[in-house]
């Protein structure tokens, strides 16, 4: 399952129709006292509020494979959204509080407005016009915070079927609630049509997990053992997060540029690693070995790491999911936590070797996902923001999963703009493990990164066949300078 950009699905030419939520009573929204969680907040913050072309956000894409209906769209949405409370929630600013105030409505406050945008011609036409769409609007800060459009009429799909794209800004939709939405929103609509059961499991409220993050965080002090543990952490790298292992920065090879305060929009690459029966071998051999997949995956990074640096330990921020309530499994909203990941391959010269140091890398700090990572850099004083982050997600029991490749899905992520950060996402679906990057645009980042992710591949496809691993370095390119 590969996350791209939109600019790398294949739109096809046809009618584009948008759906906004829209309140229709003048004083549906309420104040509400329940705390938003440390990460909502912060990302409020950093928002600085809407601006034109520069919001970040997150969708899926995928066909519905049943005759499109602009009402049962409606009715659907109108469903999919009572279901969930994210999408009932929206923060603004709190001049007296210095901070934010939570505002709700009513499942029964929100109505869908369709605009028919009409017919276009092309599929670069759509592509434009949905990124201008999504970009423009969505904000942690100005309700609605998910938008949706649909594409009929076209000539790409076989059958009846319609293409069906949201975009979400991250405070009410993690990459798991991505994934969760496309089964949910295939089950409504076949509901609505058909007159039979959705079949959905009971969802909690992403409302009540915000406060109860927040309380979590509040309990902590400077001397808390999650906070002593990140301030060990980030001095290693003199307070800063780690960075990508290998040069990302151009040589400088004439005078240098007026000084611009502004990061170029990222690069991205996506690539298959494994196919799914190489997926389930790597399992195997994983679980034989007392092992996770998961593990098996980072003490492949782990060796990358190794051949391509050196005898350094391998360090980047690993995003985890905090979803350890029942209620919470099914719930759209942002479940994260942050765990400060380093394996020191030093020495593990063996598959088995380097899984039992992965393995215990990962145990050692799996705890601290708990504890909102927005406070502890507020205790740690520092506004640093992770460069080198490692996702890993398996998704193959998601419901609905093994439809995904019919009905086309492709999870989205908007364009980014940094000089220094580079983010991996390695997925586990149905279809086998691919990896997706988003890196800075500039040749010795590209080169860097790609070399990374093929000696990963290559290293991850040896550990499946043979049960080893490989001893070879691979030139690095030059660094800046």
């Amino acid at each position: 399952m590969e996350f791209t950009e939109l600019a790398d699905y294949p739109l096809p030419a046809g009618t584009v129709t948008e759906w906004i939520p829209v309140t229709g009573a003048a004083n549906a929204w309420k104040p509400d006292d329940r705390a938003l969680s440390h990460l909502h907040e912060q990302h409020c913050v950093r928002s600085g509020g809407p601006a034109r072309g520069q919001s970040s956000w997150l969708g899926t894409i995928f066909e519905i494979p049943l005759p499109f209906d602009a009402a049962a769209v409606r009715t659907t949405l109108l469903r999919w959204m009572a279901r969930h409370d994210a999408f009932r929630t929206t923060a603004a600013t709190d001049e007296t509080a210095e901070g934010f105030t939570r505002f709700t409505c009513s499942a029964a406050d929100v109505q869908v407005q369709a605009r028919r945008v009409g017919h276009l011609r092309t599929g670069t036409r759509v592509y434009q016009h949905l990124t201008d769409f999504f970009a423009a609007r969505l904000s942690p800060t100005e309700w609605p915070h998910c938008l949706l459009a649909t594409v009929s009429d076209t000539d790409a799909t076989d059958g009846p079927g319609f293409l069906l794209v949201f975009g979400a800004d991250h405070s009410v939709m993690d990459a798991y609630s991505m994934m969760l939405a496309i089964s949910e929103i295939q089950r409504i609509y076949r509901s609505v049509l058909t007159g039979t059961p959705a079949e959905l499991p009971e969802v909690g409220s992403y409302i009540d997990f915000g406060a109860d993050d927040r309380a979590v965080g509040m309990t902590m002090t400077a001397d808390h053992h999650a906070v002593q543990h990140w301030r060990r952490y980030l001095r290693s790298e003199g307070g800063r997060f780690p960075a990508f292992p290998l040069p990302i920065t151009p040589r400088v090879t004439e005078p240098a540029a007026p000084f611009v305060d502004t990061p170029r929009h990222q690069s991205g690459l996506s690539s298959w690693a494994l196919t799914a029966p190489q997926a389930e071998q790597l399992r195997s051999r994983s679980r034989a070995a007392g092992h996770s997949t998961q593990s098996a995956i980072f003490a492949a990074l782990a060796a990358t790491h190794r051949m391509l640096v050196g005898t350094q330990p391998l360090r980047c921020a690993m995003p985890v999911h905090t979803r350890s309530a029942p209620e919470h499994a099914h719930a759209m909203g942002w479940y994260v936590g942050l765990l400060p990941l380093e394996i020191d391959h030093t020495g593990a010269d063996t598959l088995d070797e380097l899984l039992a140091r992965t393995t215990a890398a990962i145990h050692a700090t799996k705890s601290l996902a708990r504890y909102p990572f927005p406070r502890i850099a507020s205790l740690l004083r520092s506004t640093e923001v992770p460069r080198f982050v490692v996702s890993y997600v398996d998704i193959r029991y998601v419901p609905d999963a093994a439809h995904w490749q019919q009905w086309g899905v492709r999870p989205l992520r908007s364009g980014e703009q940094s000089d220094d950060e580079v983010y991996l996402w390695i997925v586990r679906s149905p279809s086998g493990i691919a990896v997706s990057a988003r890196f800075p645009s500039n040749e010795i980042a590209a080169a860097n990164v790609h070399r990374f992710i093929n000696t990963f591949t290559a290293t991850l496809s040896t550990m499946t066949a043979d049960g080893t691993l490989v001893a070879r370095r691979t030139d690095v390119a030059p660094a800046a300078g």
